[in-house]
């Protein structure tokens, strides 16, 4: 085979979203609802929370070719028209790209064929060429009618789908992979382009790199592809055939797998419905009866006749045809870069699930995907692309999760999670997981009616399950840190808090407590003994939960005694005496590791911040203002806490 015979296969690049599947960091890697410590601080996992694993995937991995981001109050003008039933070129396309989008994010299935054949009908406006085109009514009743069922939801998803990037990948047989580096290694051998030898010789060992995994196919990004395309077409017929003496290329280089053959029918059977001139149909049937007669065989072989007509054909199209046939091709999500810490992460999530209780389709489906991940694993590049059908198949896997089975998968990953605290003092509805624990101390500028400092130590362990029974946290404070300082002979004493959990539906969690229910050595003398319920609720606020102000967590609870108004309290009343009191809490993420805290300790009000300064160590800072209004204590103090999360 000649040299620009083989040049033939370097023409067919398919097109690849360069979106990533999972973020690398450890807070993914978890989806507790909290984890801390009592009475110090809790944290939890407040960027991620109702962000499953599933959706981190899917709203990172849509299709995206189009640079052009439409914003909710766009759609509107788009579902009228620029003026009456007219568009410009620009909303004409800003319009295709919406329509895209749904169709590439599965938004409306059952109404993939009317989409499609709208889609199609918009593009042959476009080819006019005219500065404003017109829709007829029908048109533009089924534009209003499908941007109007948008919800804002998905109108974010399709905002955040078209602002990624795309890149380009080309489909390498071994055999085309083996050809290729014969190919510029005799360029390289016989020195026909020293001007360019660093960059043969770098697409060489890439190449190279790809030929050892032996997989049948390998994909190479469209850059590259392009690189050694323009290297094999700028040599000359004399180069050519001094190259042609030195490569020995195999005979045929069109072996195709049965599905691949099954794929290129499906391909020229949809260019049949097409408006296709007579020497196209023609040429177009001849193919397919071809084709057919090829499948079934064991080693499927196309003749280069074949490819060069093939080639032929998809160059004839217009592009009027070209836009029907990919709107007549079934919609499947495009391929993903995923670098080396992504696809870990991915594989330890699926390693982690198969010690869960899952379905036996769930399990089958893990057991399925983890050789052909570890495969990609073992290859040891920096990136590793996953084809449309493989990010498919993952996402019907991770959908199927339950969201308790994700909470767990995750903590099983990443233990506790690295997310600021959402309370400086009150408790909260959540917690309670099972091997989950943290440590921390706490720190007052002053305590309250004195000029003196103080510091405390607190240390809280997760027992049992929220989600499927009761969770129990178990807090230990030492306050007597010395006898010099503070309350005299005090040193080691501290006390003992239990709190009960439970997660209900609906982002919500319900927690009982008693505080300092068991004291030793003064330890917690001044705060007396308090019991306390409390409901918490997870609120979402906006689609991206990675975005500022998109998630809350609101707290209510009735307790007594140190949740009692200052006049009402007594550290010697028996289980904390009566009446009770409200208290409560709001936190609001400011960014990805800052949350903003507003706080009714029952008393007075608490303004703090609760920060994560290090991305990937489970180390959270809250700094507050106590007693910010007066109402109790004789001034506004400082507070700090700094708290250490584990899992083990």
């Amino acid at each position: 085979m000649s040299l620009n015979q083989f040049a033939l296969r370097l023409g067919f690049i398919t097109c690849v979203s360069a979106a990533i599947a999972l973020r690398p960091d450890v807070s993914l890697a978890n989806a507790d609802k909290l984890e801390g410590v009592k009475p110090a601080v809790w944290s939890a996992d407040f960027s991620e929370i109702e962000n499953n694993l599933e959706n981190n995937l899917e709203n990172n991995l849509e299709n995206n070719n189009s640079a052009t981001s439409p914003s909710p109050m766009a759609l509107q003008p788009l579902a009228q028209g620029g003026q009456g039933q007219l568009y410009t070129q620009e909303e004409l396309q800003l319009l295709l790209s919406v329509l895209e989008q749904i169709q590439a994010l599965r938004l409306r299935p059952q109404q993939t064929t009317e989409i499609n054949t709208l889609i199609r009908q918009l593009k042959q406006l476009q080819t006019q060429g005219a500065d404003q085109v017109e829709l007829s009514s029908q048109q533009l009743e089924q534009v209003q009618a499908l941007l109007e069922s948008l919800t804002e939801a998905e109108i974010e998803r399709i905002d955040a789908s078209l602002g990624e990037e795309s890149v380009e990948v080309a489909v390498f047989t071994q055999a085309e992979l083996q050809s290729t580096l014969s190919i510029l290694k005799g360029i390289q051998e016989l020195r026909l382009r020293p001007q360019q030898s660093q960059l043969i010789q770098s697409l060489i060992s890439e190449l190279e790199q790809l030929a050892a995994t032996e997989q049948a196919e390998v994909l190479i990004t469209g850059e590259r592809a392009r690189e050694i395309q323009a290297i094999i077409n700028s040599l000359t017929p004399e180069e050519e055939e001094r190259l042609n003496q030195v490569v020995e290329l195999p005979a045929s280089d069109y072996r195709l797998t049965a599905a691949e053959l099954a794929d290129l029918i499906s391909i020229l059977q949809a260019l049949e419905k097409l408006d296709l001139t007579a020497d196209q149909s023609q040429q177009n049937q001849q193919l397919i009866t071809e084709l057919q007669a090829l499948q079934g065989q064991e080693a499927i072989e196309l003749s280069l006749s074949q490819v060069e007509r093939v080639n032929s054909l998809l160059n004839s199209l217009t592009p009027e045809q070209i836009a029907q046939l990919e709107g007549s091709l079934p919609n499947l999500p495009p391929g993903r870069i995923l670098t080396i810490e992504e696809l870990d992460e991915l594989i330890a999530f699926l390693q982690a699930a198969k010690n869960q209780q899952l379905s036996p389709a769930q399990l089958a489906e893990i057991n399925k995907w983890l050789p052909v991940l570890e495969e990609l694993q073992a290859q040891g590049r920096n990136e590793v692309i996953l084809t449309g059908p493989q990010v498919l198949g993952l996402l019907q896997l991770l959908d199927s999760f339950t969201q308790a089975q994700l909470r767990k998968i995750t903590r099983e990953i990443g233990g506790a999670g690295i997310a600021p605290s959402v309370s400086v003092q009150t408790p909260i509805g959540f917690g309670g997981y099972w091997r989950t624990g943290s440590a921390g101390i706490v720190f007052v500028h002053r305590t309250r009616f004195t000029r003196k400092a103080d510091a405390s130590f607190a240390a809280s362990i997760g027992l049992g399950d929220p989600e499927t029974s009761v969770g129990l946290d178990a807090s230990v404070a030492i306050t007597g840190w010395s006898n010099d300082l503070g309350e005299q002979d005090n040193a080691g004493g501290g006390s003992l808090s239990l709190q009960l959990s439970r997660n209900l539906p609906n982002n919500f969690g319900i927690g009982i407590g008693a505080q300092n229910i068991v004291t030793w050595r003064s330890g917690a003398s001044d705060n007396g003994e308090s019991v306390y319920v409390v409901a918490s609720k997870l609120l979402p606020l906006k689609p991206n939960l990675k975005e500022p102000f998109s998630l809350a967590i609101l707290s209510l609870g009735l307790g007594n005694g140190i949740y009692r108004f200052e006049d009402d309290f007594s550290p010697n009343d028996d289980w904390g005496g009566t009446p009770f009191n409200v208290f409560g809490s709001a936190a609001v993420n400011l960014s990805e590791n800052v949350n903003g805290i507003v706080e009714w300790t029952g008393q007075d009000l608490t303004l703090g911040l609760s920060v994560v300064p290090f991305k990937k160590v489970p180390l959270v800072f809250t700094p507050s203002f106590i007693d910010v209004t007066g109402s109790a204590g004789d001034g506004m103090r400082f507070n700090a806490s700094l708290v250490y999360s584990i899992a083990f």
